[in-house]
């Protein structure tokens, strides 16, 4: 009985799909689909830069038509992956990964981050052609392909980085040397959070509006403006159901605010529904699917609505607009008249900030035209 070793489809544990589904072996198997490249995507945080880069997935399938692809992540990302039409296989660096690396060589690798754990990892595949950033000999971070070098600089040099008007997407295009139109980020929703959405659909009476808008609170700790102000957020929400009476309005967040999200149910309880703050990263992505508008900083919850292909309303502060993308369905807002944007500092004590300028009536007027 001949084995095809090569085919994407062979599990060697145990039967391929195609024998599971009709018993045909090999030799005669129409569906036989023998690998050309095997390529390795190292991206391992945070959780909405390992989604943002699946945006190179198409690309290279595109040009890899014939390849099977490997990405090594943390393991809080698996969910963000799973189920994603263009990876053959997510493995974990608190898991097995190591002795992948140890026993499988690779055509291509690639890694995107210019930190030292991520570099490591490439260094030590064994790839014929590399892409991104490896580790030297003594440890410091450098550059593989010249087509790094940009990226690279932008990372420690914080005038650059405020120059720099290429979103991210084409950044990592380039270091890949991926030459075709830039693809969107890439999500499979489960059957199992669709029913959780489906469900709670149901149980709020959503099919009773018109329209259904998400106003996500989230954005992390790493900085103290990535997030509006919570007076804020309760103003708009008071503006756009003045406006539109008959549109829902969904309030979403995460562990890290629990306690903003209260207090704005407590000042308007009435004027919203709470999408919880609990939520796993599938839950939370199934019920972004709800809606038809979210409102949101740059965060994970940005990232998720846009590969869902959601209108989304980008409040922009420390970080930079210029790399952010919504793909033609939204706006990235942005005060265009403070010279300090994406400064990416922690904190801030300016009097009047990229946060504090945005009001809520002009927040307002970029979303107008998607509520249509």
């Amino acid at each position: 009985m001949q084995i095809k070793t090569d085919c994407k489809y062979y599990l060697a544990y145990k039967p391929c799909v195609f024998h599971k589904i009709d018993g045909r072996l090999c030799e005669n198997c129409n569906d036989y689909s023998k690998i050309a490249e095997r390529i390795l995507i190292i991206k391992l945080d945070a959780l909405g830069d390992v989604l943002r880069t699946t945006s190179i997935l198409p690309a290279l399938k595109n040009k890899y038509p014939n390849s099977e692809i490997t990405w090594i992540t943390k393991k809080n990302a698996f969910t963000l992956l799973n189920g994603n039409q263009y990876i053959d296989r997510v493995l974990a660096i608190e898991e097995n990964y190591l002795q992948v690396l140890l026993s499988e060589e690779f055509d291509i690798g690639i890694c995107l981050d210019a930190d030292p754990q991520s570099a490591s990892i490439l260094s030590i595949t064994k790839a014929k052609e590399k892409f991104g950033f490896v580790s030297g000999l003594n440890g410091k971070v450098v550059i593989v392909n010249n087509k790094a070098e940009t990226w690279w600089k932008m990372g420690v040099n914080d005038e650059l980085k405020m120059q720099n008007r290429t979103t991210y997407q084409k950044h990592i295009y380039d270091i890949c040397e991926l030459n075709q139109e830039i693809e969107k980020p890439q999500i499979k929703l489960d059957e199992k959070s669709v029913d959780f959405a489906d469900k709670f659909k149901i149980e709020n009476q959503l099919n009773k509006y018109l329209k259904i808008i998400g106003i996500n609170t989230g954005g992390g700790t790493r900085w103290q403006f990535k997030k509006w102000i919570l007076e804020y957020y309760i103003e708009l929400i008071k503006i756009i159901k003045k406006e539109n009476p008959d549109f829902g309005i969904l309030l979403f967040g995460g562990p890290e605010e629990i306690e903003m999200n209260e207090k704005i149910k407590m000042e308007i309880p009435d004027l919203l529904i709470d999408a919880g703050c609990k939520n796993s990263i599938t839950e939370f992505s199934a019920l972004i699917n709800l809606t038809e508008l979210f409102f949101t900083s740059d965060s994970l919850g940005m990232h998720i609505s846009v590969a869902l292909e959601k209108n989304t309303i980008v409040l922009v502060g420390p970080t930079s607009p210029w790399e952010l993308d919504v793909f033609g369905k939204g706006e990235i807002v942005y005060n265009q008249q403070l010279k300090c944007i994406a400064c990416y500092k922690s904190t801030c004590d300016f009097k009047e900030n990229c946060m504090n300028t945005l009001k809520p009536e002009f927040v307002y007027s970029k979303m107008k035209k998607y509520l249509v």
